[in-house]
């Protein structure tokens, strides 16, 4: 706990000589403060404007507010005589809940914005007793023009963080605020009173929702006969069964189907293709605890007479980069409607490489014939010249007509464009008609009911082992054959990404890399910041800026933590917090 008293003349005039000479030798001011308002500085915050960021995608009916609230309650009333406020945040600072009772106080925190929603943390407003304390992971006091912003120099705040005691991770932070002459060492005595009793609270609900999600584990487990995984934000529970059958590419898509579950809110049943060429049945049934979802358990289940062949080959003439069992059977089935001539919906995340695949299927079976591609802005710009190209195709052995993105098309091209689907399909020279699309994307029904069959590009991170035979095949052609190849240590670097932008992204990796590196090997430090990083969290901009400077520090450094948190003003605990949050991965000490 830091003492609260201070001489405000002094830190004031300390906080003024900081501002003017960036430093205050000799000046009354904590440590921890001027720390902060080095971190401020660095962070570019306006020491004259007070202006926090608005979020609406706070959790405002997690774990964290069902065990705060009843302690926050009694808190509240406690302090219903006293012109304090009493606020709960998130682990980033920022509020989700706020209680006042007095008029003033409550106006006055109205207006510094100081209110569910907003974000007070150190990047955002500068020192003060949510983003320091948080900063600092001990219980803070901040009073009066300590603040490094001078907006709160009328306020006083104590924060105390909150600890996830299942985790160990940061939760969130109990906040107490009140006017600068009223400051008391009590203060911080109280918030981190109400921070134990919230981490007392998380203790008794995660025992509830790992009760629950162990009890679906076992009560499936028990039935016998398949695979079964319990999945939840921080806990996986496997059986032998799903131990040795699930590689480590099935575990994605297992957590992606859970991620479905959580947007249905209900049970899925789907037929997948496990890594090593096994057909199975994957149910998904969501586990609930007395006051929220306590997760998912997964039951998979081989269905061997529906197991394709062990080792799948691929067409021969398909010159396409991947060789994972899961791409191979898209591949040969693609290749397959291209000899019957069966027309398909190709679908796909964006960057998967719907296009290029069929062009490779194209040029495989017949390499001379005609190959149109209609975009949505050819239809939209000159609707007669992209007829013409797709009634040219009629008739031609072997043609292609590969209709991009339908859902997108003008809604008054789409009665010319069934009209020529009508006059293609019954032709003795029907060309070849492949549409692609993005997942869950609505293509008009009329088209979709002209499309026999519907294949599915997986996405990159659900065939990662493809990433060795594409960067080589990329890098040729980016560098037009130059002798620039891919060392061991970035190929780890790029096999441990998740790709979310899918081929496309790791093209435009390769071809940043490409500036850093011109000949020989490309290392983990000519990669682009971002394939450093395997959280799936979208971060805010600032965050992302932040990422990066620290990744930066990192490669500097050659990976020591210490030295790199000393080049970038902050501590080494505050590094390595960091590290851990944004998922950074950079090999070294």
């Amino acid at each position: 706990m830091i003492e609260t008293t201070i001489d405000p003349r002094g830190i004031a005039k300390a906080r003024e000589c900081f501002l003017e000479a960036r430093d205050c030798p000799g000046l009354p001011v904590r440590t921890g403060i001027v720390e902060s308002w080095r971190r401020s500085r660095l962070s570019g915050v306006d020491s004259d404007h007070l202006d926090p960021p608005y979020f609406d995608d706070l959790d405002t009916d997690g774990r964290l507010i069902h065990a705060a609230r009843p302690v926050l309650d009694r808190l509240q009333e406690k302090l219903s005589d006293a012109s304090t406020s009493l606020a709960l945040t998130d682990s980033y600072g920022r509020i989700l809940d706020r209680r006042v009772e007095t008029v003033a106080l409550a106006m006055c925190l109205d207006h510094l914005r100081f209110a569910p929603g907003f974000g007070y943390g150190e990047q955002h407003v500068g020192t003060n007793g949510i983003g320091t304390a948080i900063e600092a992971r001990q219980v803070v006091t901040v009073i009066g023009t300590e603040h490094f912003t001078e907006g709160l120099h009328p306020m006083a705040c104590a924060g105390a963080p909150v600890h996830d005691p299942l985790t160990g991770r940061l939760a969130g932070l109990v906040n107490l605020t009140c006017w600068a002459k009223d400051a008391n060492p009590l203060m911080a005595a109280l918030a981190s009173e109400a921070a134990d009793d919230v981490e007392q609270r998380l203790l008794e609900l995660g025992s509830e929702r790992e009760r629950a999600l162990l009890a679906a584990f076992l009560g499936i487990s028990r039935r016998g006969g398949g695979a079964v995984v319990t999945v939840s934000e921080d806990l996986i529970i496997a059986n032998q069964h799903a131990a040795h059958l699930l590689e480590p590419t099935d575990h994605t898509v297992v957590r992606d189907k859970v991620a479905e579950l959580s947007r249905a809110d209900q049970e899925l049943v789907e037929q997948v293709m496990l890594a090593r060429g096994d057909m199975a049945t994957i149910r998904v049934r969501p586990v609930r605890a007395q006051t929220e979802g306590a997760g998912a358990v997964v039951e998979i289940q081989v269905a061997p007479d529906a197991r394709p062949p062990r080792h799948l080959v691929r067409p021969f003439e398909l010159r396409l980069a991947g060789s994972s069992h899961a791409f191979s059977k898209v591949c040969t089935d693609l290749e397959t409607h291209c000899r019957n001539r069966t027309w398909v919906l190709l679908e796909g995340e964006p960057g998967v490489g719907k296009l290029a695949l069929t062009e490779a299927v194209h040029r495989s079976h017949s390499p001379a014939s005609p190959f149109a591609v209609i975009q949505p802005q050819d239809l939209a710009e000159d609707r007669a010249a992209c007829l013409r190209r797709m009634s040219a195709a009629i008739g031609v052995p072997g043609a292609t007509v590969v209709l991009r993105y339908p859902e997108r098309y003008p809604r008054e091209t789409i009665p010319a464009l069934l009209e020529w689907l009508r006059t293609a399909a019954g032709h003795p020279g029907r060309p070849w008609v492949v549409a692609t699309s993005y997942l869950e994307a609505e293509p008009p029904e009329d088209l979709l009911s002209a499309l026999a069959v519907t294949l599915t590009v997986p996405a990159l991170r659900h065939r990662i082992e493809d990433v060795r035979d594409l960067v080589p095949v990329l890098l040729r052609r980016l560098s037009r054959g130059g002798s620039v190849s891919c060392s061991p240590a970035a190929m780890r670097v790029l096999l441990r990404y998740s790709w979310p932008g899918n081929v496309t992204e790791l093209l435009h990796a390769l071809r940043f890399a490409l500036t850093r590196r011109r000949i020989g090997e490309i290392q983990p430090q000519d990669l682009p910041e971002v394939c450093h990083v395997t959280s799936r969290r979208v971060l805010t901009p600032w965050e992302t800026i932040e990422r990066d400077a620290i990744i930066r520090a990192l490669q500097e450094t050659d990976g020591d933590k210490a030295l790199a948190a000393h080049l970038l003003g902050i501590s080494r605990a505050t590094i390595y917090r960091k590290i851990n949050a944004y998922g950074i991965s950079v090999d070294g000490r």
